[in-house]
């Protein structure tokens, strides 16, 4: 059935049909027409009752159209309803009675009320039609109330061809009105369930691959999870992450990098079977669930497909683009025996699979887990110790080779906790790096460089340069610049007495950026210098374009140079190259005197290491310096 809805002005609406005015306009010139030929019919037969009535009835009608006109369609249609009702009703009963062809008009009466009057109208309607035809009728056969019925003639035709044609006309507008209802309705629910299947595809789907979302792709592992727990059989989960995605994205615009995520979630679907999952979690991270495997070598081999795969360069805005991924593979139930640990023993994995130097994958292990949670304890660590003031800076004198004098200090971090005891730098600044503490802590450690310098130019001591090591990810904020300034202003401290040493990785990058706060930090008056040189890039050009003071040739090959002739050789290379550069050369571990001959023998300008001193609080480092120049 169709639903009825009652309007405020009385008027029905079928899922969308409504009276308008101009239906109900015509419905009343079709009806004042078939009442116009019945009066002019009746007045021809002498018949001067029915002519009156239906005068009457006519003029309630061209009322009705004026109340249409005006708007007020309710009124309008229930004065024609009680009209046509009312003129057929008198007209059966003076007229024909039963046998008159007002009978006839009875019908469409009750459609209009039903399609567009109230219920309580209808009613009314059909009980006044069914009173005239039983009073009528009952007149007829108890004999108080006789109609005359006249002998067929043309007047009767024409009545009845006029009732039936605005009868029919009436109707006609109706059905159409409905079947355009109809038609409506079916495009609206059309449209409900395209409007269904996108909600469909945004609960559950990813908008720009379509592939299965987080939601629906978790849903599918715990079914996966269910099936392999009754068949006793092995779930693989495994993460992967493309390498270097941001690359192409900032390079070849948005544009380019959704297309390459929609060639690899192409990929990924046709490299494993129809029964496994692909799904994308977001950015440029997928999930793939191989169920019903056999072994480790399984997902071993699907991971090497996934790779393959992936190494084939991808067609992108004509351009070949290659796209390797890091995999991180979790295995059920070894690994984990719900969804949540196998999702997040799968992401670990991924990320040692990074660290192991990407397009590669990883199995997840238990240390994986041990060292992640050792990582957020020291970053919580970390964060205590900036609080709670463990941190103390430890310098290690660096020695003028040629004149024996102490001409610096390297300023090194050194922890403290309060239950590990000592930890190594090599174990904290790695995690301070990776959790964005590192900028804290180094804004810390360049104050503190600072405020020691300025402690010992106060006592005399005015040709001491103090080196801070800076972390590459300092750089990739705008804060190194603010930080620095704030120290230097703070304590009142020359800015050529203090020296930024950068790593190669950091120089390789070679943008804008860099070059710019490089600048601005030479600008200052700051010292730059390249740490722990020859332990990084082969590509040595960044060297010409970098305004640095000195290179400090990495311990590793200073402490092996006597015993092995390729260090030494290394030694002597990055010497040579520095002077050609004019860039002065600072030898880090030195341990014994014959290394330091060697090195003063090949040129080398400075150095540090145990064989004068490991780095030591502020207060003993004053005390060797003031008994090394008194020597």
């Amino acid at each position: 059935m169709l639903p009825i809805e009652i309007t405020t002005e009385g008027l029905s609406t079928v899922s969308g049909l409504r009276l308008q005015p101009r239906r109900l306009q015509q419905v009343l010139g079709i009806a004042m027409v078939a009442v116009a030929i019945a009066m002019l019919l009746s007045f021809l037969d002498g018949n001067l009752s029915a002519t009156i009535a239906l005068m009457l009835a006519l003029f309630m009608l061209m009322l009705s159209l004026w109340f249409a006109r005006s708007g007020r369609l309710a009124w309008a249609a229930e004065l024609m309803l009680f009209t046509l009702t009312g003129a057929m009703c008198g007209l059966t009963f003076i007229a024909e009675g039963i046998h008159d062809t007002a009978v006839l008009a009875f019908p469409g009466i009750l459609i209009f009320a039903s399609m567009f009057g109230t219920r309580r109208l209808f009613v009314t309607l059909l009980l006044v039609i069914c009173t005239d035809l039983t009073v009528v009728v009952a007149g007829n056969i108890l004999g108080w109330h006789v109609n005359e019925v006249q002998p067929v003639g043309w007047s009767l035709l024409i009545n009845a061809l006029s009732i039936v044609v605005a009868t029919s006309f009436f109707v006609w507008m109706m059905a159409d009105d409905l079947r355009r209802a109809l038609a409506r309705m079916k495009t609206d629910n059309e449209r409900i369930l395209e409007s269904h299947a996108r909600i469909e595809i945004l609960a559950h789907r990813d908008s720009l691959t379509h592939l299965p979302n987080r939601v629906l792709a978790r849903d599918r592992l715990e079914q996966t999870l269910a099936g392999a727990r009754r068949n006793n059989s092995l779930v693989a989960v495994i993460f992967l992450d493309l390498d270097n995605f941001k690359t192409v994205n900032d390079s070849l615009g948005h544009s380019a990098g959704d297309a390459l995520l929609c060639d690899v979630a192409d990929r990924l679907v046709k490299t494993v079977r129809e029964s496994d999952t692909v799904s994308r979690q977001g950015g440029d991270e997928f999930l793939i669930i191989l169920g019903n495997i056999e072994n480790e070598e399984a997902a071993a081999a699907a991971a090497v497909k996934i790779l393959a795969q992936l190494a084939i360069p991808f067609q992108i805005q004509r351009l070949d683009v290659s796209a390797t991924g890091s995999l991180g593979v979790a295995m059920f139930p070894r690994d984990g025996a719900d969804a949540d640990s196998l999702l997040k023993n799968a992401d670990l994995a991924m990320y040692r699979a990074k660290d192991s130097g990407r397009n590669t994958f990883q199995f997840f292990n238990a240390e994986m887990n041990s060292s992640v949670i050792e990582d957020l304890h020291l970053a919580t660590g970390i964060r205590l110790a900036l609080v709670n003031d463990e941190f103390k800076v430890h310098y290690q004198p660096q020695f003028d080779l040629k004149t024996g004098r102490i001409v610096g200090a390297e300023a090194l971090l050194r922890w403290k906790h309060a239950v590990l005891g000592f930890v190594p730098p090599a174990k904290f600044i790695p995690v301070a790096e990776r959790s964005g503490l590192i900028n804290e802590v180094g804004a810390w450690v360049l104050n503190e460089a600072c405020r020691q310098a300025k402690a010992w130019q106060d006592i005399g001591i005015n040709d001491l340069v103090v080196a801070v090591n800076v972390s590459p990810v300092q750089f990739r904020r705008d804060d190194i610049e603010r930080e620095l300034a704030n120290a230097l202003e703070t304590w009142k401290v020359r800015p050529s007495s203090i020296e930024l040493e950068l790593t190669e990785s950091l120089l390789m990058a070679d943008s804008d950026h860099l070059s710019s706060v490089l600048d601005r930090l030479r600008a200052m008056g700051v010292q730059l210098s390249i740490d722990d040189f020859g332990t990084g890039y082969s590509n040595l050009g960044y060297l010409n374009r970098f305004d640095v003071e000195r290179l400090k040739i990495d311990q590793s090959f200073v402490r092996r140079m006597t015993e092995n002739k390729q260090d030494e050789g290394i030694v002597r290379a990055i010497i040579e190259m520095a002077h050609c550069l004019e860039l002065d050369v600072v030898a880090e571990g030195v341990e014994d005197a014959v290394t330091l001959q060697r090195l003063v023998q090949l040129g080398c300008e400075m150095g540090q290491g145990y064989h004068w001193s490991p780095a030591i609080p502020a207060d003993e480092f004053l005390t060797f310096y003031r008994a090394h120049e008194h020597h």
